[in-house]
């Protein structure tokens, strides 16, 4: 008979297991599965050595509960930075964590490993086993915009990260919109469009709530690293992304139609263009949507400075401002 996964029988001699090992494991699941190295040392390590950070994972991986890229993944696959994700064990460990028990792979092999992925998301746990290889350069910047966020709310107090839903969330449980648009020839046609934004955050103003006042700002995330041309970010992003917001499925999910788009994109001219094409598509919903660049993101202060631009607007405005 099998054994079935416990966190006891994960657990192997010869590894001292420690809290920071288990937080590092649930924080790149949290996180959607996979996280760069930087990351993971910013988060656990601020004040050590990089070789202090790779003399433990190295160790968890000795033990299969993180692996990253091999020689043959890192020459066929787009790899571009060093990254990590979790191995059989990390998964099974952190999934018994939430009572859910499957039966341990008697072999390391990629058939069991896939049978394993199977039997985890049947009980509710959600192994990514190997990274999108073709998406791994945005989904690391997605991850760096959560880190930003997290920093500033920390760092700022009265304002709190209460909530964030990975792109997997939508991806799995995908809502679809029906939407309007008009031909050349000025016919009305209605599509079906799924919507998967990047991540969802919700932000909770303290000093507002203090007030009495409306405290809690939910956002859709698109980061957009140009891979489309501007033509088709009106079509693929800006119509159905407004339709979603006063769709009956959004407000089955979030209980409510408030919430707004932040798109961040490569360049001014990029984000300029994109503005352009969702004025044009969905005029005075526009509003809906706000814009800035990795630039601007990165170098300022996410939460408190004015780098979000608003179509038909030249003045810009902070995230929370009304």
């Amino acid at each position: 008979m099998k054994n079935t996964a416990t966190t006891s029988t994960i657990k192997q001699p010869g590894l001292r297991f420690q809290a920071r090992d288990a937080d590092v494991l649930q924080t790149i699941q949290d996180m959607g599965g996979v996280m760069a190295k930087r990351q993971l040392k910013a988060l656990f390590w601020p004040n050590k050595s990089k070789r202090a950070m790779e003399k433990r994972l190295a160790k968890l991986k000795s033990y299969a509960y993180i692996d990253w890229a091999s020689l043959e993944q890192r020459r066929v696959n787009p790899n571009p930075e060093p990254v990590v994700w979790l191995d059989w064990k990390g998964a099974c460990y952190l999934a018994s964590l939430s009572g859910i028990q499957v039966d341990l792979p008697e072999k390391n092999n990629e058939n069991q490993k896939r049978t394993l992925q199977k039997n985890l998301r049947m009980g509710g746990f959600s192994w990514l086993r190997e990274p999108r290889w073709s998406q791994l350069y945005h989904d690391l910047t997605v991850i760096d915009v959560r880190l930003t966020f997290q920093h500033y709310c920390a760092q700022f107090g009265l304002i709190q990260l209460e909530e964030w839903v990975n792109e997997s969330e939508f991806r799995s449980h995908m809502d679809v919109v029906d939407v309007k648009f008009i031909t050349r020839q000025q016919k009305v046609i209605t599509k079906k469009k799924g919507v998967c934004p990047d991540g969802m955050l919700v932000l909770v103003d303290e000093k507002r709530r203090r007030m009495n006042q409306p405290f809690r700002a939910r956002f859709l995330l698109e980061v957009d690293m140009a891979t489309h041309d501007n033509f088709s970010f009106g079509w693929e992003k800006s119509l159905p992304g407004s339709a979603y917001i006063k769709s009956k499925a959004y407000l089955e999910r979030f209980g409510n139609n408030s919430g707004r788009w932040l798109v961040i994109t490569t360049s001014g001219i990029r984000m300029k263009h994109l503005m352009k094409q969702t004025e044009k598509m969905i005029h005075k919903d526009a509003d809906l949507f706000l814009f800035t660049t990795f630039q601007d993101f990165f170098s300022a202060n996410t939460l408190q400075e004015s780098i979000w631009s608003k179509c038909g607007k030249d003045s810009k405005v902070s995230v929370l401002e009304e």
